[in-house]
């Protein structure tokens, strides 16, 4: 996915990874469903931080940061899934808006169909 944003002209060193694994109980501790894909192991949370703020980076160089900068690493993720070589990765896709206790963020799992929200 890093390769992918940086051929797409997204120029970014790395990620910062929210969540992945998770056990059944903090996963019901923070108040997620009961069948999640973190639970199993494959599902991630991440967004771009280069600058190490806190909050996602603007990755459409708009000026602004919103969830359209999340929108950025969404896109990327369905061209990849458009790869035949890439065909086993295709999963679940939610790009999230910020609150109170998180930035905008991407959740991308690899459950074997495609699922959007």
């Amino acid at each position: 996915m890093l390769d992918k944003l940086n051929d797409e002209g997204v120029k970014v060193k790395t990620f910062f990874l929210m969540s992945a694994y998770r056990t059944p109980y903090y996963n019901k501790s923070i108040g997620n469903v009961k069948f999640s894909r973190h639970v199993y192991g494959d599902a991630i949370d991440l967004y771009v931080d280069d600058n190490h703020d806190g909050i996602m980076d603007d990755l459409n160089k708009d000026g602004k940061i919103n969830i359209k900068d999340a929108r950025v690493i969404a896109k990327v993720v369905e061209k990849i899934e458009q790869d035949p070589h890439y065909k086993e990765f295709i999963g679940g896709l939610g790009v999230y808006n910020k609150n109170s206790r998180h930035t905008y963020f991407v959740h991308v799992d690899t459950r074997g169909y495609a699922a959007r929200w």
